[in-house]
């Protein structure tokens, strides 16, 4: 058994003066608490105890270890106590990553629905277009789009189903006209990525449309919140998920264009880390989000 146990044995039996007492409390047998007693004895080279048939005595050493072993007991009870409090407290830091084309999205006001109920959670924000490791980077949510290839040690929670729209400021459209095909875009051109992926499904989608990279591109930039910034200047037509400009459509800041299309969908997933053994607070988040509608 471990040194801890020796000294529960100890404690037991100096406080109970007695080693059937102590067997009792710590439900052991009368044997396991000698020979803890023992071990402990060995390990320290001190007599703890003087023994004989009518009584147990305790030494002077024994004495000046009480109060040390004790107090070493009860501060790994302290620290067990202040952990599953911690572990139980809806209060502290939540670790979130999400892709940059969610940053404009209701994602984020999920997140400020979940502090209006809990408003001693904070958020730690982390954007990256990279699937991270949650345990490398100890993190503890993820929201991604698209297929996600099977893991161990890791679950997805699906929630939305997202799609791209192709949309322009009404002023940009006013004066280029509303194109009637990715093929045939009259004066209108379009803002792309700088690197669009060569086997991602909006390379696919484009490819198939037959869109003229040559001829039907004004701009291209490398992050997709410079996309969303080009439209707003009426630059262009840029593409962007539904989720991350719902209001600017709603408010008809932006025109949705070529819808009849079909412009590809990608499914937005909540991925956590494999665990039974979650914090109050890590449970409460993933729970909000089984029965939430964004």
């Amino acid at each position: 058994m471990s040194k801890f146990t020796q000294y529960q044995a100890f404690i037991a039996v100096f406080e109970g003066k007695s080693i059937t007492k102590a067997a009792s409390v710590l439900n052991l047998s009368v044997p396991a608490i000698s020979k803890q007693l023992m071990q402990l004895e060995e390990s320290l080279q001190v007599q703890l105890f003087h023994r004989s048939h009518k009584k147990l005595d305790i030494t002077e050493a024994g004495k000046q270890f009480y109060s040390k072993c004790k107090a070493i007991l009860s501060s790994i009870s302290q620290a067990e106590e202040e952990l599953l409090s911690e572990q139980e407290a809806m209060s502290g830091v939540i670790s979130v990553t999400l892709s940059k084309a969610l940053c404009r999205s209701k994602v984020l006001d999920t997140l400020s629905s979940f502090v209006d109920i809990h408003p001693l959670i904070e958020f730690d924000i982390y954007f990256s277009d990279k699937l991270e490791d949650l345990y490398d980077k100890d993190i503890d949510f993820a929201f991604r789009l698209g297929q996600l290839n099977d893991s161990s040690s890791m679950t997805a929670m699906p929630l939305i189903e997202t799609q791209l729209v192709a949309c322009a400021t009404p002023d940009y459209l006013k004066k280029h006209g509303i194109p009637k095909s990715f093929s045939k875009l009259g004066n209108a051109k379009f803002i792309l990525m700088s690197a669009l992926n060569p086997a991602g499904e909006l390379k696919g989608f484009l490819n198939k449309e037959k869109f003229d990279y040559t001829h039907s591109v004004s701009h291209t930039t490398n992050d997709i919140e410079g996309v969303y910034q080009l439209v707003s200047a009426s630059l262009g037509i840029g593409m962007m998920l539904d989720v991350s400009i719902h209001k600017e459509l709603d408010e008809d800041r932006f025109v949705s264009i070529l819808s009849e299309r079909n412009l590809p969908r990608k499914r937005l997933h909540l991925l956590s880390k494999k665990s039974q053994w979650q914090t109050k607070k890590q449970r409460a988040f993933k729970e909000s989000y089984k029965s939430y509608t964004f």
